[in-house]
């Protein structure tokens, strides 16, 4: 994982201003997902006794019963703990002079973006649904001039303040960058 103090190509002075995750709320549908794995396997012995009460005399099948059950369980939670990680480790990180997109795909890849603030050309909030506008989570679109035409902050809380305080970071970093500017070359 990334050290949040630490983070890539920064400056000495560069101060982080927000650390964004998605919402708790789309973990709802990983938690259902857990509890109908962990269900599953005493429905499964439970049905299979009630349908044939024999097949756990079988020396053969039980066995093989418990080898399927075990790996189907096994499989299941690996599915569930990558998509939890997945979850945890999107980060979108606001400093005083950029934005760090730290996107994770699967268990061993991850990819860094990095965009200056000055860039920035807009900032657009989208919140869609009952559920998203109950909860106040949604996505914040951040366009720029430049190759990587769009940053997507997805499923946060808050994205209208977020999508504000983005814009006025930008606006402020421009004008910096144009009096820096300016001043070096003698028309301040």
């Amino acid at each position: 994982m990334i050290d949040l103090q630490h983070l890539p190509g920064g400056s000495p002075d560069e101060k982080i201003l927000l650390v964004l995750r998605r919402h708790w709320f789309v973990l709802i549908p990983l938690c259902l997902s857990v509890a109908t794995v962990l269900l599953l396997p005493p429905f499964a012995f439970f049905g299979i006794r009630y349908a044939s009460p024999t097949f756990f005399l079988n020396p053969v099948l039980t066995p093989l019963f418990v080898l399927g059950l075990s790996i189907f369980v096994l499989f299941a939670i690996l599915f569930l703990y990558q998509q939890y990680l997945d979850y945890y480790l999107d980060t979108w990180v606001v400093t005083d002079q950029r934005i760090l997109n730290i996107e994770q795909h699967g268990l061993f890849a991850r990819t860094v973006s990095e965009l200056r603030l000055f860039r920035i050309q807009d900032v657009t909030a989208e919140i869609h649904g009952f559920l998203h506008t109950m909860f106040n989570y949604g996505d914040v679109h951040i366009q720029t001039a430049g190759e990587t035409q769009r940053f997507e902050f997805e499923e946060i809380e808050d994205p209208n303040t977020v999508a504000k305080m983005v814009l006025d970071l930008a606006e402020s970093q421009r004008k910096k960058q144009l009096t820096e500017l300016s001043e070096s070359t003698g028309r301040g």
